[in-house]
């Protein structure tokens, strides 16, 4: 079922010991969108004269001289490649979140790179909302899979929130991610949250009694892979591609929770249109289709792949069986 995840011994044990240096000294940080990001990254980069923060170096990703941080931990995390010098400063390779007092490892500001590990507001909104579907569910979860899990902040938040669900696979194509993720399972301490390589359903075995997923779901022309969602639904693609493979691994009392952005245009909403169409073939199942926010990443609306686009809104989808 599972290839065997490449794990750097030394980055490993380098992460994990920034992860409890953070927690030892309470550090909490919440990511926000990038544009908003930058706007913060610029203020600061005026006060250069004030010493850097843990959530200075770990959060926004700042500059700083070794003197502004402790010494066994910079040296650290230097052996182990996860911090470079630029400009005479250091920068961090990695940054840290919080989410429900716990700590994840993710990518560095700017997640320029095509493997990059993305945690942000969509994290946030993503497990509250599948949280609360969670809180309301009256049948048993006992297997459960996360597809595109990134580092696996939802699926390990979930873990401790709702500890009766037995299995959680933690799904991706991205190395990094499922490395990301193996720390932060770990420096959490949760033993039932498995990642594995898989695209989509590829790598799996057998039914599940909850899918969940928050895809990548922009038009993105570098086609990185925490952004790309496909272009013939504008941006959707993916995440259809969800529905129609999950609908076919779910047990009879399944659920199937996406969480997803999609691009409405003038001419109407491409996914929701391909989504009545599709589940006419399933009429022993139902959906149910919830706008959550109706504006994000307006800044999207100056690409050109996105000129015929009016918005992009956040929504949830919910598939299962007709009662």
């Amino acid at each position: 079922m599972n290839q065997k995840l490449n794990i750097d011994i030394s980055q490993e044990k380098a992460l994990l010991y920034l992860l409890n240096f953070l927690k030892e000294k309470h550090y909490r940080f919440t990511v926000i969108t990038p544009l908003t990001h930058e706007r913060i990254f610029r203020r600061k980069q005026k006060s250069d004269s004030e010493m850097r923060s843990l959530k200075d170096i770990f959060g926004w990703n700042m500059p700083f001289y070794p003197e502004e941080l402790d010494s066994d931990l910079f040296f650290n995390l230097k052996k182990a490649h996860l911090i470079r010098i630029e400009d005479n400063q250091w920068l961090s390779n990695v940054r840290v979140a919080s989410l429900n007092d716990e700590l994840f490892i993710h990518s560095a500001f700017p997640t320029i790179e095509n493997d990059a590990v993305f945690f942000g507001p969509d994290t946030y909104r993503f497990y509250y909302h599948l949280k609360q579907y969670l809180l309301n569910e009256s049948h048993s979860i006992k297997r459960s899979v996360e597809l595109c899990c990134g580092a696996s902040p939802v699926a390990i938040a979930v873990s401790k929130s709702f500890p009766d669900i037995q299995e959680i696979f933690a799904v991706d194509i991205n190395p990094k991610a499922l490395f990301f993720s193996q720390i932060n399972k770990k420096f959490v301490g949760v033993d039932h949250v498995f990642p594995i390589y898989s695209d989509l359903f590829s790598n799996l075995e057998g039914n599940f009694d909850l899918i969940f997923a928050n895809p990548p779901y922009l038009m993105d022309p570098c086609k990185r892979q925490y952004r790309h969602g496909g272009t013939q639904l504008d941006g959707t693609d993916l995440a259809f591609n969800i529905l129609k493979e999950g609908i076919k691994r779910l047990t009879s009392n399944g659920k199937l929770f996406l969480y997803t952005g999609i691009a409405i245009s003038h001419q109407g909403n491409k996914f929701l249109e391909a989504i009545q169409e599709w589940i006419q073939e399933y009429p022993a199942f139902q959906y149910t289709y919830e706008e959550i926010d109706p504006d994000v990443f307006g800044e999207e609306l100056e690409q050109p792949a996105y000129q015929h686009i009016e918005r992009i809104a956040v929504v949830l989808v919910k598939l299962f069986h007709e009662e």
